[in-house]
């Protein structure tokens, strides 16, 4: 717990940091579904895919985001997973007539704390994005830029039911998850996201959980100048398939 609180008084002070520079502010909406399959006792599949909207009320679209990957379970039951992504920028501020894409590949280390009660999932991501590059409204360029991310999150979640972590049961969730950003064509920039979430969790069943809630994103653009404070009501079914 003391742990927690240290990384939370971490995040709250880069908030305080971004006071310092301009602030445009934004409401989306998120959602997601991710199946992941396991296989045997070591091996599995994840796979996820999520829309986001340009605003609260669905009256448009801003990116839509796709990732696969093969899952390796340790004896411990934590997971190391790698794959492919794909990201579509639909048409937005610098591109507003056509969308632009991003592949990437990652990797990611999962590990878990579970009691009766209660359940603390974090990872450790790394990612190597390859993003096509702008040429104006009506055009995109024939070459990419390369950055790389490194992303930390943990995700709480506090059983209301008296029996604890069971099925057709609510619990609290709290999550938080800090993105680190490197591109060589850019050395001063490092900071690029912090993601605060509290919602709810319910358990559909002992394998589906659906998770909903609010969710907080302070991003530094990519020149280090500013930042955009973005209020997302998020929904995301999470599906753990065993075979």
């Amino acid at each position: 717990m003391q742990k927690l609180l240290n990384l939370f008084f971490l995040l709250f002070s880069l908030h305080s940091l971004a006071q310092n520079k301009p602030i445009s502010y934004l409401q989306q909406s998120w959602v997601s579904w991710s199946p992941q399959v396991k296989f045997s006792k070591h091996w599995g599949s994840w796979a996820d895919a999520e829309i986001h909207t340009s605003d609260h009320y669905f009256n448009g679209f801003s990116q839509a985001v796709f990732r696969l990957a093969a899952t390796y379970y340790n004896s411990r039951g934590n997971k190391f997973t790698a794959g492919l992504g794909y990201t579509d920028y639909l048409p937005g501020d610098n591109h507003k007539y056509i969308s632009i894409p991003e592949y990437f590949t990652w990797e990611q280390y999962q590990w878990f704390s579970v009691s009766n009660k209660q359940k603390l999932m974090q990872w450790l991501r790394l990612e190597q994005k390859f993003r096509q590059d702008v040429i104006n409204d009506y055009t995109a360029a024939d070459t990419h830029t390369t950055t790389y991310k490194f992303r930390y999150n943990f995700f709480y979640t506090y059983s209301l039911h008296k029996q604890g972590l069971v099925p057709k049961a609510f619990s609290l969730a709290l999550g938080e998850e800090l993105y680190l950003y490197y591109a060589p064509h850019n050395h001063n920039h490092l900071f690029d996201q912090n993601r605060f979430f509290l919602g709810f969790s319910y358990a559909v069943n002992a394998h589906d959980n659906l998770v909903f809630g609010v969710l907080n994103i302070i991003q530094e653009n990519g020149a280090g100048t500013a930042y955009t404070d973005n209020n997302v009501f998020r929904l995301s079914l999470y599906q753990n398939i065993g075979l």
